[in-house]
């Protein structure tokens, strides 16, 4: 193993609905990179909008000013797989997964 070159976290950047990973795993963190339309982007652990909600983030119009990427921690278990479900979002997000 080369730490300056392997890193323990998958990445994905999301855009809009998408599934992220399928299968047990966990999510580690979600990075707002920056919004341009406030809305709701909700996670699940499954592989669709009717699996465990584990997030709900409302993006507002606070979280637009600030537009510094802010890390959510969630270092939590996935048993389905990872979806992200987006209401009139747009802008860019950050997960790191395994």
């Amino acid at each position: 193993m080369n730490s300056a070159i392997d890193f323990p976290w998958d990445f994905q950047e999301v855009h809009g609905d998408l599934l992220v990973k399928t299968g047990a795993g966990a999510l580690h963190t979600i990075v707002i990179n920056g919004i341009t339309t406030v809305g709701i982007c909700s996670v699940y652990d499954g592989i669709d909008n009717s699996g465990v909600l584990i997030a709900a983030l409302a993006l507002t119009s606070v979280t637009q000013v600030s537009c510094q990427p802010i890390t959510l921690t969630y270092d939590c278990k996935i048993e389905t797989g990872i979806y992200f479900d987006v209401t009139t979002f747009i802008g860019s997000l950050t997960c790191t997964y395994k």
